[in-house]
C-alpha cells in the first residue's frame, strides 16, 4: 500500500492520534474547537495524499528540493485557510506550526507501524520524502497566510487608531511604551521610535509618577483603572482628559501588556460645570441658591459638631422690596437684588456663605464663631448697609431688612430645626416693626429683638 493510499484509508485514525499529540503542543486555551482542528487536518491530508500520488517530473523534484512549489490553480489551499483561521481563533504562530509538525509525526509513526506487518514498497523512501516536502510546503503556506492576515490586521488597527483624536497606546510589563498612535505622537512631538521603550517619566508627562503607579497596579491586580486628569498647555489652556488602562491577557490568563487611551473631555467638563453652576447658583445675583445653601449648611453643621465651634444662620428678608419692584419694574428689581446681594457679601468673610433662597429672601452662614455675639454685630452691619439708599440710574430706592438669627451653640444640630428657628426669628423681627434683627432663643425664653438704636440712626 502506497503512502497516499495509507493516508486516505486511515485518515480518521491519523486524525485521532494527531489530536492527542497536538494537544501536548497547543496551549489548553487553544483546544476549544476540535471540530475545526479535525476539519483542517483532514483537508490538508487529502491535499497532500493527492499531491504525492501524482507523478513528478525531474524538474518538479528539483524545484521541491529547493523549497519551490509550483503554483496551484485553486484560489486558496487548505494550509492557507488553516493559517488564517488559526489567527482568527487566537492561536500563536508557533502553535499553528506545531500542529503541522504533530501531523507529520503522527502520519510517519502510523505508516512505520503498518510497514512492520506488510512488505515495504520500493517507493516508500521517495513517498516519505515527498510527504515531508508537502508538509513543509503546507507550513510555509499556513505561515504566509497567518502573517499576511496578521499584518493586515495590524495595518487596519493602526489606521483606525491613527484616525482617532484619542491617545491610544500599549505598555510592556515595565511600564514602557510599546506603541503610540498618531495623536499621541503629535502630543509628544516625537516620532514613534523616540517613544517606544520610554516611560511617562522619561517623556516628562504631567503626573507621570502617579500614572506609572497606576499601570503597575493594573498589571498586579489584573483590573482596569479609570481616571481623569487636567493638563495645562504651553499657552496656558487647561485641558481635561478621561483615561483608562486595561490589562492584556495571554492564552494562560497572565498579563502580557497594558493597553490604554486618553480622551479629551474639556468640552464635556465645561458643560458639566455650566450645568452644575446653573443648578447651584441664582441666575439673578450669582449667589448660591437654595440647593447649594442647604448642602453647605449641612456640611457646616457637621463641621461645627466636630470642631466644637458655633455657627450662626441669618435669615434676611428685604422690607419694602415688593413695592419698589412694582413701582420701578422687574429689571430695576433684579438690579436691586444684585446690589443687595453685593452689600450682604461685603459684610461677611470670604469663608462665610451668602445665598439667595428666592424672591427677596437671603441667608448668611457664619462659620467658626469665636463668640455668639459676633452674629449680632454682623446683623447690625447688614441693617445699616441695606437701609442705605440704592442708586439705580436716576432712581434712589430705599428699602430695609428684617433679620432672624439662630446660633448652633444652643445645641441645635438638626438642619431642619436650625432653619426653622432662624426663620421664626426673622418673622419676629418683621412683626416687631421691621428694620431690625431678632435672635432666636429656645423655650421658655422668648426671642431677643434688637432695633436700630444701638447701631445709630438709620432712615426708614
Amino acid at each position: 500500500m502506497t503512502l497516499s493510499e495509507f493516508i486516505l484509508k486511515n485518515i480518521d485514525t491519523i486524525l485521532r492520534e494527531w489530536e492527542e499529540f497536538a494537544a501536548t503542543l497547543v496551549p489548553a486555551a487553544q483546544k476549544k474547537d476540535r471540530v475545526m482542528l479535525r476539519d483542517h487536518g483532514k483537508k490538508v491530508l487529502e491535499a497532500i495524499a493527492v499531491d504525492i500520488a501524482r507523478p513528478q517530473t525531474a524538474h518538479e523534484k528539483d524545484e521541491k528540493s529547493k523549497g519551490h512549489d509550483p503554483p496551484v490553480s485553486v484560489s486558496e489551499t487548505a494550509a492557507e485557510t488553516h493559517g488564517a483561521d488559526r489567527l482568527a481563533s487566537g492561536f500563536s504562530l508557533n502553535s499553528a506550526v506545531a500542529e503541522f509538525r504533530a501531523l507529520r509525526a503522527s502520519v510517519i509513526r502510523l505508516w512505520q507501524r503498518a510497514q512492520d506487518k506488510n512488505p515495504v514498497p520500493s517507493t516508500a523512501i521517495e513517498e516519505l520524502i515527498r510527504f515531508s516536502e508537502a508538509i513543509d510546503q503546507a507550513i510555509a503556506e499556513s505561515v504566509t497566510s497567518y502573517s499576511f492576515e496578521k499584518d493586515q490586521q495590524t495595518r487596519v488597527f493602526d489606521t483606525i487608531l491613527s484616525s482617532s483624536p484619542d491617545f491610544s497606546f500599549t505598555f510592556d510589563l515595565h511600564g514602557k511604551f510599546m506603541f503610540a498612535n498618531k495623536a499621541l505622537r503629535e502630543f509628544f512631538e516625537r516620532p514613534l521610535q523616540d517613544i517606544v521603550g520610554k516611560t511617562f517619566l522619561d517623556l516628562e508627562m504631567p503626573a507621570a509618577t502617579e500614572l506609572q503607579q497606576q499601570i503597575l497596579q493594573v498589571i498586579t491586580t489584573k483590573q482596569n483603572f479609570h481616571g481623569e486628569m487636567p493638563y495645562t498647555t504651553r499657552s496656558g489652556q487647561q485641558i481635561f482628559y478621561d483615561y483608562i488602562f486595561v490589562p492584556v491577557f495571554d492564552n494562560d490568563d497572565a498579563v502580557e501588556a497594558v493597553a490604554g487611551s486618553f480622551r479629551d473631555i474639556t468640552e464635556r467638563k465645561a458643560a458639566e460645570n455650566e450645568n452644575w453652576y446653573k443648578a447651584n447658583y441664582d441666575v439673578v445675583t450669582g449667589l448660591p441658591n437654595r440647593q447649594l445653601f442647604l448642602d453647605r449648611l449641612e456640611q457646616d453643621l457637621k463641621h461645627a459638631v466636630r470642631k466644637g465651634a458655633p455657627i450662626a444662620l441669618l435669615f434676611i428678608d428685604l422690607d419694602h422690596f415688593k413695592a419698589a419692584n412694582d413701582r420701578f419694574g422687574h429689571d430695576v428689581g433684579d438690579q436691586l437684588l444684585r446690589l443687595a446681594g453685593e452689600r450682604i457679601r461685603s459684610c461677611v468673610r470670604d469663608t462665610d456663605t451668602v445665598a439667595r433662597l428666592g424672591g427677596d429672601e437671603f441667608t448668611v452662614i457664619l462659620q467658626d464663631l469665636t463668640h455668639a455675639a459676633h452674629a449680632e454685630l454682623v446683623a447690625g452691619k447688614l441693617i445699616v448697609e441695606l437701609s442705605s439708599p440704592f442708586q439705580i440710574g436716576e432712581d434712589s430706592i430705599q428699602i430695609a431688612a428684617s433679620i432672624g438669627i439662630a446660633v448652633s451653640a444652643y445645641g441645635l444640630v438638626a438642619l431642619e430645626d436650625f432653619i426653622k428657628n432662624a426663620d421664626m426669628a426673622m418673622y419676629a423681627a418683621k412683626n416687631s416693626g421691621r428694620n431690625r434683627f431678632c435672635v432666636f432663643a429656645p423655650p421658655p425664653h422668648t426671642p431677643v429683638t434688637r432695633d436700630l438704636s444701638r447701631f445709630g440712626g438709620v432712615r426708614r
